[in-house]
């Protein structure tokens, strides 16, 4: 080639990445958009309920704002960065519980005049036809209380086997469109179940003055797109646990987040203490992204080791447990 080696061609014109990277750029605006926005919408629930339902992604909506913040200020490939840093975000979240799970933090111990016990609250969804695996998983997380939600015809046989280690029960089949139960190593001196009232499907029993009098509290309420509704269902439980004697331990499935309208309504009204944040909805991967599934008590009660999840065992919820002390004293 006469008069020496011809210079190397651009690999892209010079206006096509500038292109490019305004593309870039607006893409990740959009997403700081997206995810400000959520975030914005998950405060808005306190003025208009049905708002609230932004609030059960409140810890995803920070996550696609940082991470779209963050590609916005890459030098390129920033739609790229920002994907990474989403899915990377959202596996965090859903390795957390089993991270926090494994190895639980002792937190205190239980004083003179107190005890404790271990409680937990399972949602073995209604429609979960592997019973030999609740079970089983009921009988590895050995807690001396637990609130069952979503029990199907399909779980009854399963209540009587566990009857040697849980001898004292409360269910509400003999309830139409009742689905919940209470098993505890304790005697029970007084129990109930509601369905068809302002408040959520509860059921309710009363330990003996060898557990202080505790109250347990086992809860389901409805759910998304029916918030206005589930507000009114919480207002109405907040009043019953009002009018309930001694310490209150209310578990169940919520379906709200630490972050919503709903349990801000819940602990604001009843003055109970939310001990539980860990994710546990849904079990289909193996990676809940949000807390619904909640273990309330009164302040009198406290934790003495951290929450922990368990496993789901066909149920589309993982169990929540911890352990708890209660005052024996009147």
């Amino acid at each position: 080639m006469a008069g020496g080696t011809a210079a190397h061609a651009p690999d892209q014109p010079e206006p096509a990445k500038k292109k490019r990277r305004a593309r870039g750029r607006l893409e990740c605006e959009l997403g700081i958009l997206l995810g400000a926005g959520g975030l914005i919408g998950s405060r808005l629930g306190h003025l208009w309920i049905a708002f609230d339902v932004f609030s059960q992604f409140t810890l995803q909506f920070v996550l696609v704002t940082i991470a779209f913040v963050i590609g916005w200020l890459m030098p390129r490939a920033k739609l790229l960065v920002a994907f990474l840093i989403v899915i990377a975000g959202l596996a965090g979240i859903g390795a957390w519980p089993h991270l926090a799970s494994r190895v639980p933090r002792t937190l205190g111990s239980a004083a003179a005049g107190e005890k404790d016990i271990r409680v937990a609250s399972f949602n073995t969804w209604y429609s979960n036809q592997n019973v030999g695996a609740v079970q089983a998983e009921i009988e590895r997380l050995d807690a001396d209380v637990i609130t069952l939600m979503e029990m199907g015809a399909n779980k009854k046989p399963m209540l009587e086997a566990l009857k040697g280690r849980y001898p004292f029960q409360v269910n509400c089949y003999t309830v139409d469109f009742c689905n919940l139960a209470i098993l505890s190593k304790f005697p029970f001196i007084d129990s109930e179940a509601r369905v068809g009232w302002d408040g959520p499907p509860m059921i309710r029993a009363k330990l003996g003055p060898d557990m202080g009098g505790l109250t347990v509290m086992g809860v389901h309420t409805i759910r998304f797109p029916h918030s206005r509704a589930q507000l009114r269902q919480v207002m109405a439980l907040s009043d019953l646990i009002e009018t309930l004697p001694g310490p209150k331990l209310v578990m169940g499935d919520f379906n709200a987040t630490p972050f919503s309208r709903i349990i801000d309504t819940i602990t604001g009204r009843t003055g109970l203490q939310r001990l539980s944040n860990l994710p546990s909805w849904p079990s289909t991967i193996g990676l809940p992204q949000v807390a619904i599934d909640h273990i309330f008590a009164s302040s009198a009660i406290h934790a003495t080791e951290s929450q922990r999840i368990g496993e789901p065992s066909g149920s589309d919820h993982f169990p929540v447990s911890l352990r708890i002390a209660i005052p024996l004293a009147p």
